[in-house]
């Protein structure tokens, strides 16, 4: 948005999205490099993840610092942290995308959103994916 600075949790999430896509590059590099012929010598995990963070320093001028350790956890094909945490989220993606938009035209229409309407419509959208069973996302959800 124009005009607006960005707040620090806005700021933290692109850094996390910058990191893990630098770092997806990284893991894709590095399955090329050990898909090599035997005999060839290959870039180690440590020279890949120096290599992806200078590159991307000359191309955007932002530092992002690149574990090989965790390079080397995704090339063995463990998941993210962020992907882990999305796995337990009582939400997909488009979920959060629907309640979202939900919440803007609410705010368009001028009517107050309450924290117990906002989870009754959650209640909603996780009932009907989930089925009748779903107890409701709780009470400091």
């Amino acid at each position: 948005m124009p005009g607006r600075a960005k707040s620090a949790t806005k700021k933290r999430q692109d850094a996390r999205e910058a990191h893990d896509d630098l770092m997806s590059k990284a893991v894709s590099a590095y399955r090329a490099e050990l898909a090599k012929k035997p005999g060839i010598k290959h870039r180690g995990l440590r020279t890949i993840a120096k290599d992806f963070e200078r590159m991307n320093f000359e191309a955007t001028g932002n530092y992002i610092k690149l574990s090989h350790a965790t390079l080397a956890r995704l090339a063995a094909g463990k998941r993210s942290l962020a992907e882990m945490n999305a796995a337990k989220s009582w939400l997909s993606k488009e979920e959060t995308k629907q309640v979202l938009a939900y919440i803007e035209e609410i705010g368009n229409r001028g009517f107050p959103l309450s924290h117990r309407r906002l989870q009754e419509h959650v209640d909603e959208i996780c009932r009907a994916r989930l089925g009748n069973d779903f107890p409701g996302v709780g009470k400091c959800w």
